[in-house]
């Protein structure tokens, strides 16, 4: 096969696969993308169907070569990223042994609660510096040894859904050590036998398969695979694994200092360190990122746009409408509303909980959930949705403030990041610089650097950051704004430490009652 003229990234999200392809200059030249659904079995529960999340992304990838009007030689390499977290249960065959389990599932919160009154979740934190949330495999491979242990009978091996991607490409079924981040020891990079024993899955060891790193070429192209995707055999993979690496890498945060805050389904804050970090206490996850020697600290608020989501579906019937009528995309108008809205909106603050997971940054609190504040008859609907706007970039403020590392370039990615007001909003409350990478697929722009670096089409990890990840614009911090903001902050991070109690109170309510919320 030719060396090929471009490469491919794959970013497999929650509910879409996105398959982007990109010229050796970093430019987007086709993205596809296919809907992978979300199965709802229970309240609280997040699953995904495996052979249907392997179909929609082979699909995707041959839309996007057709897209593109590329040949099967013509892709150089490509580079998998996705859905991290959550697990997915392998048979003997290395068929599903069931719905794969998704980041952002719920049935391990009771377990975490647990843990975390008994002090497992310390130990595991002293050892692996991760504060589990109840989607982890840590969690969930436990809460199913106790309440379905057919599964991990019929189990030969476990993987991430990346894993599970790059295994139907390349036949290699690979884990990598940004996969299991909260079962291993920091200091040896690899399994700690005593979390293992801790979380009382010691006899589930041989489920647990060894590691690759997750800059490493995983395999190639099988001839079954090439049928499914138009891909050439013999086309080499690497797996980057958890999206959120993927963006940082995307973005160009490699460098200590750096920070990528992506406004997606969930909020992630990330920071790039030279080594682990033990800091803030019971707080946030670790991974090596995908330049040898860097690590990234995630301090990630548990969700951020699908808070606009539900002001979309609750509260914006009359905005479509106007939207529709005026031939301007909601979101466009969303920004002129939002922008005629005096900064502070009124004085009504939102704080953005309402994840059925609770919240998990800057605060662990299973039971925390969102409010408005400052509610009175000058309120309307924009000043609920600018509130929420400023609530997100609060929420991004305040996991900032508990993080010991010093910050001196942020980055703004995710869908979020599209909007011109938003992006503003987020320079005047954190009151510095706010950076837009170009393209609009940074994971899977991520994915593929890092595959075009692992083949050999770069040199220099530094040439191709330099190729793929350019800074498109930039936003400065009003000073009047940020002083306004740095006011209204102090009365903002008062108020969740003062619900704890009444969050409690309502869970404990909600159980008596049997009433699902």
């Amino acid at each position: 096969m030719s060396a090929g003229r471009y490469v491919i990234g794959i970013d497999s999200g929650t509910s879409v696969v996105k398959v982007a392809v990109f010229d050796l200059n970093g430019r987007e030249v086709a993205v596809a993308s296919r809907k992978t659904p979300v199965i709802e079995a229970r309240p609280g529960w997040s699953e995904f169907d495996m052979e249907v999340d392997w179909r929609e992304a082979a699909l995707a990838i041959k839309e996007a070569l057709a897209l593109a009007q590329a040949m099967p030689d013509d892709i150089a390499a490509v580079g998998v990223s996705g859905k991290g977290i959550g697990v997915c249960f392998l048979d003997h065959e290395l068929r599903p042994v069931r719905p794969a389990v998704l980041w952002n599932d719920a049935r391990a919160v009771p377990l975490m609660e647990e843990w975390m009154a008994s002090g497992v979740m310390d130990e595991i934190f002293s050892i692996s510096a991760n504060w589990l949330v109840p989607g982890d495999m840590g969690l969930l491979i436990p809460w199913m040894a106790a309440n379905d242990p057919g599964v991990l009978a019929k189990t030969r091996t476990i993987c991430l859904p990346t894993g599970w991607l790059a295994y139907n490409l390349t036949g290699v079924l690979q884990f990598n050590r940004a996969d299991a981040y909260s079962q291993i020891d920091v200091h040896t990079m690899e399994y700690s036998e005593r979390i293992l024993e801790i979380e009382g899955v010691a006899s589930f060891r041989h489920i647990y398969p060894e590691f690759g790193n997750p800059w490493d070429v995983v395999g190639e192209v099988t001839a079954a695979a090439a049928q499914q995707t138009g891909l050439a055999e013999g086309t080499p993979v690497v797996r980057l694994g958890f999206d959120v690496v993927a963006c940082a890498a995307g973005v160009g945060a490699v460098n200590p200092g750096q920070a990528n805050i992506i406004l997606g389904t969930a909020g992630v804050l990330e920071l790039v360190l030279d080594e682990p970090l033990f800091q803030p206490e019971r707080l946030g996850l670790q991974y090596i990122h995908s330049v040898p020697g860097k690590w990234l600290k995630l301090i990630a608020p548990m969700s951020a746009t699908p808070h606009v989501d539900w002001f979309v579906g609750q509260l914006a019937a009359a905005d479509q409408a106007r939207a529709d009528a005026e031939g301007l995309g909601l979101f466009e108008l969303f920004d002129q509303e939002v922008a005629r809205v005096p900064a502070g909106s009124g004085g009504v603050l939102f704080h953005p909980y309402m994840s059925s997971n609770g919240e998990r940054a800057p605060f662990t609190k299973t039971t925390a959930k969102g409010n408005f504040f400052g509610l009175g008859w000058h309120a309307s609907r924009h000043h609920l949705l600018r509130a929420i706007y400023e609530g997100i970039a609060f929420s991004n403020r305040h996991c900032l403030d508990v993080s010991p590392v010093k910050v001196t370039d942020i980055r703004l990615s995710g869908g979020g990041a599209k909007s011109p007001v938003w992006a503003q909003i987020f320079a005047d409350v954190l009151d510095a610089t706010i950076r837009i990478p170009s393209g609009s697929e940074l994971g899977a722009k991520g994915a593929a650097w890092n595959a075009a670096h692992a083949v050999g089409l770069f040199a220099t990890r530094e040439e191709a950051i330099a190729a793929f990840c350019a800074v498109e614009r930039s936003y400065e911090p009003d000073p009047t704004r940020a002083s306004l903001y740095g006011e209204l902050y102090e009365v903002y991070k008062t108020i969740p430490s003062a619900l704890f109690d009444a969050w409690d109170a309502r869970a404990r309510f909600l159980k008596r009652w049997e009433i699902e919320a």
